[in-house]
């Protein structure tokens, strides 16, 4: 099972009992997070990217499946408290570039800190955020460091749970889950 099926289950498990009001999709990239948390139940999908593509192929995989809980902003998720106004329930992190893309075009460390930060102001006391890195690169592997040394520092308020890949090396995947502690 890949680390993005393990972020979905735990997502679904976390929720299967709670209200599900705001959910945000901070990296949309094939739609693929924007259209889970659609298909969850929650009452609203806000999804987030800097390209016009990942936007437009979101657009269509919520449209073909008829999903119309989801708004989809080209805009930075280091800009996503300038688009909500009200706590959030869930917020997934899918970092890197979009796939089939140019990879030069990818989060970057400073944009996704700033991101992570307003996530963690906006969640409610129930929710919880999802962080998928990908250290495999050189651009990876400083984000991953960025973001790891960010999660390490967020004190006694949070509860942060690591998930690795099945068969772990140092650049598969990794999962960082973020709940409230109290």
């Amino acid at each position: 099972m890949a680390l993005t099926d393990d972020a979905h289950r735990l997502i679904e498990e976390h929720f299967l009992d709670k209200e599900k009001h705001v959910a945000i999709d901070a990296t949309c990239g094939n739609g693929n997070d924007t259209v889970f948390l659609a298909l969850l139940g929650f009452d609203k999908v806000v999804g987030f990217d800097i390209q016009e593509l990942a936007i437009e192929v979101s657009r269509q995989r919520l449209e073909a499946m008829n999903i119309n809980n989801a708004e989809l902003i080209l805009d930075g998720h280091q800009h996503l408290a300038k688009h909500i106004d009200r706590e959030v329930c869930c917020v997934m992190f899918n970092f890197g570039y979009l796939p089939g893309a140019d990879k030069n075009t990818a989060t970057e460390s400073a944009s996704s800190l700033c991101a992570i930060k307003a996530a963690c102001d906006l969640l409610s006391r129930q929710g919880m955020i999802s962080l998928m890195c990908y250290p495999g690169t050189d651009a990876g592997a400083a984000e991953h460091k960025a973001i790891l040394n960010h999660i390490k520092s967020i004190g006694p308020d949070w509860k942060v749970e690591t998930h690795l890949a099945v068969s772990p090396k140092p650049s598969a995947p990794i999962l960082y889950v973020l709940k409230r502690s109290t």
